[in-house]
């Protein structure tokens, strides 16, 4: 028995369904916006986390091990509360505030000046003070009841920004533990300004650093790590954004939360059409020499992370479009209003 063949408009009707389930196949693997958010959410806070803990961790070792600013002592200054005794002349006992000129006023010595000094050195001068007038070899106790004069104010995406009282100086990983550690917005670069000054004219020099959190939490290098006094500043910005166009699901600018590569970038934006060449993804960047084209395969990059990209701030991701798969796409969108308008009728 011979068999009819098919006619044209059945080969057609056969091919545009194989197609338009590959189409369905490939929809059916998109994730919806509301979870796609909660996942980058879910990923955002595991890295602030992960990043959060090595701070912890980095600042115990710093405790435990012999650095040069833990043994410095702690210069007074306005602000700052002194609790003064004399041994057996207790008419003379009694807690003092430094004046916004740097000086304590006592009775019988009057107005003395102990702005910069250590509590050592206050003991030295008041007891000579004392032993010059008024006492035969008095014993001096002084105490810093409260700390006031040196502090460190620490800004931006931190859990618990503000300004810090300190008692001795120190480093940025030891503040950003104070202050609570990062919050799930915050970028990797951290802005800090000191205050040094010039043992020839009295005059503080501003000086500042750009650091990268995660390569000095990667590295440890104490160089990375400067050392904060009284009057010296973090701000840790909120992350930056990227731009993610072309063939993805949801085009636009996503923040910059973590380490940002293009895997992260693309997945943000929902992941890519159909129609998408994944093979010629093209990165522009901004620099001091002009504009910057980075060709990447994102193929190679699911192959092989290693392949992938660590984004900058500003950076535009474009997924170009295949011509052909863009084509039928249209055609189909089309043919499905078609028949949504017959079934209506």
């Amino acid at each position: 028995m011979l068999s009819t063949p098919p006619s044209a408009s059945t080969v057609v009707s056969s091919s545009l369904l194989v197609l338009s389930l590959s189409l369905f196949s490939c929809a059916g693997q998109q994730t919806s916006p509301e979870i796609t958010q909660l996942e980058h959410q879910a990923r955002a806070r595991a890295e602030t986390q992960a990043i959060n803990r090595q701070l912890t961790a980095a600042v115990l070792r710093t405790a435990t091990a012999s650095t040069s600013h833990t043994v410095e002592e702690y210069r007074l200054g306005p602000g700052d509360v002194l609790d003064i005794s004399v041994f057996q002349v207790e008419e003379l006992n009694r807690k003092v505030r430094v004046n916004g000129a740097g000086s304590i006023i006592l009775p019988l010595l009057g107005e003395v000046r102990v702005g910069g000094m250590t509590s050592g050195g206050v003991e030295a001068v008041l007891a000579h003070q004392l032993g010059k007038d008024y006492l035969n070899n008095p014993q001096v106790s002084v105490f810093v009841d409260k700390y006031r004069s040196q502090q460190i104010t620490v800004m931006g995406a931190v859990q618990n920004p503000g300004v810090y009282n300190i008692r001795k100086p120190r480093t940025v990983l030891e503040m950003l533990s104070e202050s609570g550690g990062l919050t799930a917005q915050a970028g990797i670069r951290v802005y800090v300004q000191t205050a040094t000054k010039n043992p020839q004219t009295g005059e503080h020099i501003s000086q500042n650093y750009i650091i990268d959190l995660k390569q000095l939490l990667e590295n440890g290098d104490p160089q990375s790590n400067p050392v904060l006094r009284g009057n010296d500043s973090i701000h840790v910005p909120e992350a930056g954004v990227v731009f993610v166009e072309g063939a993805v699901r949801r085009a636009g600018a996503y923040p910059m939360e973590g380490e940002m590569n293009i895997l992260k970038a693309i997945a943000m934006a929902g992941g890519t059409l159909f129609e998408a060449k994944e093979g010629s993804i093209q990165v522009f960047r901004q620099n001091e020499l002009g504009k910057k084209i980075v060709d990447v395969d994102l193929r190679a990059i699911r192959d092989n992370r290693q392949n992938d990209i660590v984004l900058q701030e500003g950076d535009i991701i474009v997924v170009r479009s295949n011509a052909l798969k863009k084509g039928f796409v249209g055609f189909w969108r089309g043919l499905t209003g078609i028949f949504s308008v017959g079934k209506s009728i």
